[in-house]
């Protein structure tokens, strides 16, 4: 067995592995050994909607998906099998960003001797409320722009999806969207990252049961970076989490790591750092 590990990155809501490419890439050009997930529903097996492909707006507001079936055990249950072929060879950095975070903490649940770190980044860490749900309910979540963006979805999802019409060329969706997640970047940058999200996203996964347990999860050495430009998952929210997981195992904290970016990853050398560090 390689003594090198294996970076396994997990992407957040409406997104899926292209969003890693660039730090697979520069961790791979230092060595190391990377690849990205594309969760049940994501990247080559997403479900892009006729009406969306039409613009019918209508039309997209009741058009039924299949994603609506797919829960977070589902995505658990998948990166998990990815967890086990990855510790054949060698052991496992599972990295998770935003509501990625729901996955890692799931798979540490189910698998803790199979992961050697956890990595959050400004990623959803479930300890003293049981889902995403329940801290979006709360300050300091409640932004202006995490508002502008839930508009967005409740314009039109039709039952058991969270539905956002990316493609609305809204010049205010464009901006709330850069505002909330990308607002250091430049129109086009956000534009382009804006264009590669895709518009369905299970609704079960934000009210799931996505607690860590001490007894397992608890176990596995953790680290979260912070993104202290976040105005979508701010830094005081961050912090909340890292301080309910730290009061839950006292004698495991997290690692923490602060860097300077919105809440949308660009190409963040600092990052490739951290993690190629947190490597060994």
């Amino acid at each position: 067995m390689s003594k090198q590990p294996t970076y396994v990155f997990v992407h957040g809501t409406h997104a899926n592995a292209y969003y890693w490419s660039w730090f697979c890439q520069e961790l791979a050009l230092r060595g190391r050994r990377t690849l990205a997930v594309d969760l049940p529903g994501h990247g080559v097996d997403a479900v892009l909607p006729d009406a969306y492909q039409r613009q019918d707006r209508a039309a997209l507001a009741v058009e039924p998906s299949p994603l609506a079936e797919l829960t977070a055990d589902d995505y658990a249950e998948h990166v998990e099998g990815i967890v086990r072929r990855a510790h054949r060879i060698g052991p496992v950095v599972l990295v998770g960003h935003s509501q990625g975070g729901v996955t890692l903490s799931l798979v540490g649940n189910r698998v803790p001797d199979l992961i050697d770190r956890l990595v959050y980044i400004s990623a959803f860490c479930c300890v003293d409320r049981p889902s995403m749900a329940a801290y979006l309910q709360e300050p300091p979540l409640l932004t202006p722009e995490l508002a502008r963006i839930t508009e967005m979805a409740a314009a039109g999802s039709p039952e058991g999806v969270a539905r956002v019409n990316w493609r609305s060329g809204d010049p205010g969706d464009e901006a709330a969207f850069r505002a909330a997640n990308a607002h250091t970047w430049t129109p086009a940058q956000s534009r382009a990252m804006h264009q590669m999200l895709q518009p369905d996203e299970p609704g079960s996964i934000t009210v799931a049961d996505a607690r860590g347990h001490a007894e397992t999860w608890g176990r596995i050495p953790r680290s979260y970076i912070r993104l202290t430009q976040d105005r979508l998952l701010p830094p005081a929210l961050q912090d909340r989490w890292i301080a309910e997981a730290d009061r839950l195992t006292p004698d495991n904290p997290f690692d923490v790591h602060s860097i300077a970016s919105p809440h949308f990853l660009a190409r963040e050398p600092e990052l490739v750092d951290v993690l190629d560090r947190l490597g060994g």
